[in-house]
Formats: C-alpha cells, sequence, structure tokens
C-alpha cells in the first residue's frame, strides 16, 4: 500500500511561517513578469474563489482584502528539500512530487502510528494542513489525500468506485486533454474511465490509455525514492542584533573557510544566505554564480553581490550560510597546441594589446576564472576610448 501526504498551500504556508507580521488577511502569492498570474494561495483566498492560473485583476476582484507578495520560488523549493531529506531519515523511501500549490511525499507504508510521525514531522518544520491517503497505487493514494479527510484509506478493488465522482482535473492531463473534456462533457473521473479504451487511444494514443488506466484505478508504477541532496552548513549567532551589512560579511567570512574545507574536492553551484532578525522574521538570499565556488576568493566576490539585495529593517540574530548542488570538481581540458604568447603573462598580454590598439585606452577587471587560465581569461577588457 502507498500513503500520500499532502500539505496544502506550500507557498502560503512558507511565506507565514518566515513572516509571523502578515496579519490574518488572505494571502495570494503571484508569479511572472509580463503577465502577473496567481501562482497559490491559502484557504481564505481559495474560498473567496482565487485559483492558481487567474491574473492580478481577477484575484483582486474576487478577493480585495487580499496580501499579495512575489513568489520566492527557490526558498520554497530549498524548504521542501529540507523536509524531505528529514522525512527519510524516519523511513526507508520517500518519493516527493513539489508544487508552490499542493505538494506531496509519497511513501510504502500504511502504518497509522508511522504516518503520524511523518504527519508531525511535516507540520513541526511548516505548519499548515496536512491530509494523507492510502491505496493500492500511487495516483489513488494522491487522490485520496484530496478529498479533505484527515486521513482516507481506500481498499484494494474499490479504486475506481473511490475515483469516480472525483473532478477529472485530477488527473495528469495534458494541455490538449484539458482543453477537449470540458468540451466533450467530461468532467469527473469517473466520465473519462467510462469511455472506451480504443476511443481514447484514437484521441490520445499511449498517453492517454495511461490516464485512462489510472481513472479506473490500474497504477503499476513503483516508488521513485529520492536522495536528498548534499549540503554544506555553518551557522552563527550574534550576542547583539547586528544591522550593517559590513559585519554580516566579516562573520559570512568567518564560515567560509570551514565550509570549503568540508567540499573535499567538490565545488557548490548554489550559495543560500539564511537571517533571522528581531521581529522572528526570516530572510533568505539566495545566489547562483557564474562559475562553481571552490576557493576563498570567490566568496569575497560574490558575498558582496549577495548582501545587496538584504531587505530587513531589524537587527539580525543569527546567519546561516549554505552551499548545495554540490557536484564533483570537473577537470580542465588541456590544449595539444602551444598557447598563444600574450596568454603566458599578464604583462606579455598588456604588452600586445598596446601595440595593436596604441591609441585606445582600455580599463581591467578580474573575471571568476582560475588562476591557472590564461590573462585573456582572467580579465574582462573595456575600451574606454581613444
Amino acid at each position: 500500500m502507498f500513503s500520500a501526504l499532502v500539505i496544502w498551500d506550500l507557498a502560503a504556508t512558507i511565506e507565514r511561517l518566515q513572516q509571523p507580521t502578515l496579519g490574518e488577511n488572505p494571502l495570494i502569492v503571484l508569479c511572472g513578469e509580463h503577465q502577473v498570474k496567481v501562482l497559490a494561495t491559502d484557504s481564505r483566498a481559495r474560498e473567496a474563489g482565487a485559483r492558481p492560473g487567474d491574473s492580478r485583476k481577477q484575484a483582486e476582484l474576487l478577493c480585495p482584502n487580499a496580501t499579495f507578495l512575489r513568489a520566492r520560488d527557490d526558498v520554497y523549493r530549498r524548504l521542501f528539500a529540507a523536509v524531505t531529506a528529514d522525512l527519510a531519515q524516519h523511513i526507508d523511501k520517500v518519493e516527493p512530487h513539489y508544487h508552490p500549490d499542493k505538494a506531496a511525499w509519497l511513501v510504502r507504508s500504511d502504518h497509522p502510528q508511522e504516518l503520524a510521525i511523518l504527519r508531525g514531522r511535516v507540520e513541526c518544520l511548516l505548519g499548515g494542513q496536512v491530509t494523507i491517503g492510502t491505496a493500492s497505487g500511487k495516483f489513488t493514494a494522491q487522490a485520496a489525500a484530496t478529498i479533505g479527510a484527515a486521513h482516507c484509506r481506500v481498499e484494494p478493488g474499490e479504486e475506481a468506485a473511490f475515483l469516480a465522482p472525483l473532478p477529472a482535473a485530477l488527473l495528469p492531463l495534458n494541455a490538449d486533454m484539458q482543453r477537449r473534456l470540458p468540451m466533450m462533457g467530461i468532467r469527473s473521473i469517473g466520465d473519462f474511465a467510462a469511455l472506451s479504451r480504443a476511443a481514447v487511444f484514437e484521441q490520445w494514443e499511449r498517453h492517454g490509455v495511461w490516464r485512462h488506466d489510472l481513472a479506473l484505478g490500474i497504477d503499476p508504477r513503483p516508488l521513485q525514492a529520492c536522495e536528498p541532496p548534499a549540503l554544506l552548513t555553518g551557522s552563527l549567532s550574534f550576542d547583539e542584533p547586528v544591522a550593517d551589512r559590513q559585519s554580516l560579511l566579516a562573520a559570512c567570512l568567518r564560515l567560509a573557510p570551514a565550509l570549503l574545507d568540508q567540499l573535499e574536492g567538490r565545488e557548490a553551484g548554489r550559495l543560500v544566505l539564511l537571517l533571522e532578525d528581531d521581529n522572528r522574521a526570516r530572510h533568505e538570499l539566495h545566489l547562483q554564480p557564474s562559475a562553481p565556488l571552490r576557493h576563498i576568493a570567490q566568496f569575497e566576490k560574490q558575498l558582496p553581490l549577495l548582501l545587496e539585495s538584504l531587505t530587513a529593517a531589524a537587527g539580525i540574530n543569527t546567519l546561516t550560510l549554505q552551499l548545495s548542488e554540490l557536484a564533483p570538481v570537473q577537470p580542465q581540458q588541456l590544449s595539444l597546441f602551444e598557447v598563444a604568447r600574450e596568454g603566458r603573462s599578464l604583462r606579455a598580454a598588456l604588452a600586445a594589446w598596446q601595440g595593436r590598439f596604441h591609441q585606445t585606452v582600455y580599463r581591467l577587471s578580474l573575471t571568476d576564472a582560475p588562476r591557472h587560465f590564461p590573462p585573456a581569461l582572467q580579465y574582462e577588457s573595456e575600451a574606454l576610448g581613444a
């Protein structure tokens, strides 16, 4: 038997967790630049009629007293991965399904006590409403978790009858099926299951037949376990709240050498800074540098860029620096031919440039290229004029 733990309103739950001053107004999370749309809502906004995919104007008409926030997908994914890693410590295999509006974790268990422990872990780390569905297949278990009951169990052989009255939108429909099924009068999973297999194959081929099997409760897919990604973390607490960026930068640089020692031949593709201020509000700053981090010089360049986006009004009490997306250092490809003369030393490169462009003034700036790279790659040149 499979069990699905579903947390509703993931993005809104995380925003309330990190910003306790949001209050009781409905919360709507927006995404998009040119066409701003609703990405996720909380239960109050959903009861007012706001749905993911609505435009901001539609959401404002349906829920005029709502609080609107811009989506922070990096933050949601980081916390979702942290919960997945925590659950993996309490059960053998976990299959995560991320979505900012409704996220789920699938496990191969139907023991009530074990599921209660997992539910407690999710609620402890994120809060929010967690529902559980148990069935013989993964899709039926996820569907059972969405009906609103604390724990819904579907016995083997009752899958088709249970799924029949549920909306067809619960199926993993592609864009064509989402458009055509309502036009054909198919509103529920039972309506779709009533179609003949030959008719479904004629319209949508094997992909449609697979969804037709799901509507009948046939789901032989095994659990796809997920390995929690490696993560390096260093934390620091301040005796007095710190408000200036220079002090925060100095604290980060104190943590950097210990984190670099733990890399052990690896490089980090993402840098995350977690801060908590006097008001218990949490701030997350994410940076994905152009070159993977593995040297202290790279930290000295990237950390000021990371702190520029900090908007905390209160003093910072705790600071946590994380390195993620760890990967082995890729070997540098060596050239079979002799390196050009101007690539051997900076003095030779400057002389070559001066000889070619003797009437032009250039400004050189360092890049993130390693020191063993040719100077032409270590420096960027900018023509300032004659």
